[in-house]
């Protein structure tokens, strides 16, 4: 009867988690979709608190004033920053979208008529009747690749004209989050408070020490990037002073720091600069470009699990699986949110508040041959 208790319990446990990570999994891919003006208003909230409450018990301000001052200097620098970055964005991409074209025809196009004049001269030694094979398959490539390159500026084009026709769309989904932060940080304790009571006294004990673990491995993640960035700071450095690239080190400053989004990544500034520097005729920066691409990408796939493991205390087996896992079914959001996830939930297993993974000595070996009705008989 134990083994039989012992594989009911194991099914059960199975069966239950397996339906909890399912729910999250809906609930984060499809119902965060509708909810996320609230689920920011929640974040927003709860990151202004502790400046209102500094506010109202520092400075003897009203909790009412000291939540709307906090909330006028917020969105007004966010929406600042959000609405430079969007036209920032804008502008750059109808610039390069009209430069392609004319970089095009005025640089690539004769780089590989050139090319095709060469190769045309090489294989006319070698064979004359394949001359004019070779002078239509060019032909062919070069007026592919322009009309490729049209149809790309037109639908890229395209592409900003209707992204930026969509914002007004979003401005309710804004507004509704406006509303909802102003009425959470003034309420916030009270509501919160209200939430808390409607739990299980161990569903509230696992709530309120997983929300203290979460800002501990907030502050651990923020340093492992921290580090990331400055390894990759490292790299590009000493790249870009070898290539003898003006003002190196900003440069690599500032693609340090845009690697640290996910998704896009140094690749998004080294792989076109890389790609333009070979068009260009720039024929040693361009392959020192993508060669230094490709060193920043080695290592850093390395490193990352490595130094984001040990610092939020996970194996870097189990990072590198969750931040894999987490990109795939959550994009960007995963490959940050997963392994922060992870970590919290080993943490709080670590501490006692929940009970999920076996500590060393607590597994109980169990006779392979041992079935309903106890250990086989030696014969």
């Amino acid at each position: 009867m134990g083994v039989l208790e012992h594989r009911r319990k194991f099914i059960v446990n199975t069966v239950y988690w397996a339906l909890v990570v399912g729910i999250v999994f809906l609930v984060t891919r499809y119902l965060l979709g509708l909810i996320w003006p609230f689920f920011l208003a929640f974040i927003f909230s709860w990151c202004l608190t502790p400046i209102v409450r500094w506010l109202t018990v520092k400075c003897h301000i009203r909790h009412g004033i000291s939540a709307a001052i906090c909330l006028l200097l917020f969105f007004g620098i966010v929406g600042g920053l959000l609405l430079a970055l969007i036209f920032n964005i804008v502008s750059w991409a109808q610039t390069f979208v009209t430069w392609l074209p004319t970089f095009y025809t005025g640089t690539v196009e004769p780089a590989l008529q050139d090319a095709t004049a060469w190769v045309e001269d090489f294989v006319a030694r070698l064979d004359p009747e394949a001359a004019d094979m070779v002078t239509s398959t060019f032909s062919s490539i070069i007026s592919s690749a322009g009309a490729a390159v049209s149809s790309f500026s037109v639908r890229a084009l395209g592409a900003v004209t209707g992204w930026v026709t969509k914002i007004p769309g979003k401005l309710l989904s804004t507004v509704i989050c406006i509303i909802a932060t102003a009425f959470m940080t003034v309420d916030f304790h009270r509501m919160t408070a209200f939430m808390l009571r409607q739990l299980s006294q161990r569903t509230r004990l696992v709530v309120v020490k997983a929300k203290e673990t979460f800002f501990s491995v907030l502050r651990k993640y923020g340093k492992s990037y921290g580090i990331i960035m400055a390894i990759t700071f490292v790299e590009l450095s000493i790249g870009l002073i070898i290539l003898r690239q003006d003002k190196a080190l900003l440069l690599a400053l500032l693609i340090a720091v845009f690697d640290i989004f996910p998704v896009v990544g140094a690749g998004f500034i080294l792989i076109p600069w890389g790609v333009v520097s070979l068009l260009s005729g720039l024929l040693a920066k361009g392959l020192g470009l993508l060669a230094l691409y490709i060193v920043i990408t080695v290592i850093r796939q390395f490193v990352e699990p490595r130094v984001v493991g040990h610092q939020v205390g996970l194996h870097p087996l189990v990072t590198l699986i969750a931040m894999l896992v987490g990109t795939k079914l959550f994009g960007g959001i995963g490959l940050l949110g997963l392994p922060i996830a992870c970590a919290i939930m080993k943490s709080l297993d670590d501490t006692g508040v929940i009970h999920i993974l076996r500590k060393e000595g607590e597994d109980k070996i169990v006779p392979v041959s041992a079935g309903p009705e106890g250990p086989a008989e030696k014969n």
